[in-house]
């Protein structure tokens, strides 16, 4: 009876002191992110089409922003909440163009970023969707391995 209580304070035990959070907070930590980049996105509309306009240097810079979020939706195990904001943002620019209203470049900017990552994630997807220890580790209908996982496995490994 002593020695069960004692497993159960363990650190790293399952709700022990040093216990890793679950799935489930780790994706509820990164809801106030995507809520408040949802709301900056919805203050990015302008009356006037000529101010829809992404400048050349914000070009440059999508691609790398996209490669951001690619990582964090990937490493963070986030793809269901990305894709909920990234279709919420679509509608938002469906429903404001009824209005004859149109993204600004920041929202032009955020926008492109979004479909970057959504391209990046499912090039990342059909990649290694064969992979059959990659297919183990993360099983269910949404595969979205880490790319920490696939480093550990293939690259690290042959060093």
């Amino acid at each position: 009876m002593e020695a069960a209580a004692r497993r159960r304070q363990q650190p790293g035990a399952a709700g022990g002191p040093g216990a890793q959070p679950g799935a489930s907070f780790l994706q509820a930590r990164y809801i106030p992110f995507f809520l408040i980049l949802f709301m900056y996105f919805s203050g990015c509309f302008t009356p006037t089409k000529t101010e829809s306009v992404m400048p050349g240097a914000a070009l440059l810079l999508v691609v790398p922003s996209g490669l951001y979020y690619w990582y964090l939706v990937t490493e963070g195990q986030i793809f269901i909440l990305f894709i909920f904001t990234f279709f919420a943002m679509l509608a938002l620019v469906l429903h404001q163009k009824r209005k004859r209203l149109f993204l600004d470049s920041n929202g032009l900017f955020l926008f492109y970023s979004f479909a970057i990552t959504l391209l990046l994630v499912a090039l990342w997807v059909a990649w290694l969707w064969n992979d059959p220890v990659l297919r183990k580790k993360y099983p269910g209908v949404i595969y979205v391995p880490e790319p920490w996982a696939f480093y550990t496995l293939h690259v690290s490994s042959r060093h």
